[in-house]
């Protein structure tokens, strides 16, 4: 691990990711020989109608699906990295697309109303959260040694940062106060930060969009 790498997935927890089934599925049905998040990224911008049907047909979705849910079902699936036995804590932002789970088993649970920064962590132990999607200026709040109990977060997996990535700080304070083994994303409108095929570093690199080039790269056609 660099000393920039807040985290490092396992190569099996990469292999069971869905982004690494969709670009193995890729490779054996569709022959497309993709390397990696930002070149599937750059796909997606260079032959938007090929990624379109192949997304529909890795989701389940209608034929004649349109963009914008072929987007959020890619953000959910693979961004996300939601699967049929999560639970995803809502704690900010709207259910969108995170919703688009539903359909493959994923249970999704609305925080209503939000949770404070002091009792977001609890709110996740309660609901033996998987997923957590908070927003991103109070996830450094909750990321704090507090005195007392600390909640049981063996469930939580991943945190999503709603409306951009953190600060380095915080994401340190992340992997210190609250579990070492986190997948940290981030999103802020239709821009994503990370991925569940990369290391987390201490400073988020640029965001990426599906159906547009990855900034200051090449679009990308499949070997």
């Amino acid at each position: 691990m660099t000393a920039a790498a807040l985290y490092v997935p396992h190569p099996e927890r990469v292999a069971t990711s869905n982004a690494w089934a969709f670009l193995h599925w890729l490779r054996t049905t569709q022959r497309r020989d993709l390397d990696g998040w930002e070149a599937l990224i750059a796909w997606s911008a260079s032959d938007p109608s090929g990624f379109s049907e192949a997304i529909a047909h890795f989701a389940g979705l209608p034929e004649r699906s349109r963009r914008p849910e072929i987007r959020a079902a890619a953000e959910a699936l693979l961004h996300a990295d939601l699967r049929p036995d999560d639970r995803v804590l809502i704690a900010a932002g709207p259910p969108r697309p995170w919703v688009l789970a539903r359909p493959q088993g994923t249970e999704i649970i609305l925080a209503d109303p939000p949770p404070t920064a002091a009792n977001l962590l609890a709110m996740a132990a309660e609901e033996r959260a998987s997923v957590l999607v908070a927003d991103a200026a109070a996830l450094p709040d909750a990321a704090f040694q507090r005195t007392g109990e600390r909640p049981d977060l063996s469930h939580l997996r991943c945190v999503i940062a709603f409306g951009g990535p953190l600060a380095p700080e915080a994401r340190v304070r992340i992997y210190t106060w609250l579990k070492a083994d986190l997948l940290l994303l981030a999103r802020a409108g239709d821009r994503m930060w990370g991925s569940a095929l990369d290391p987390v570093r201490a400073r988020a690199g640029p965001p990426l969009s599906f159906f547009r080039p990855p900034p200051g790269g090449r679009l990308s056609t499949p070997r």
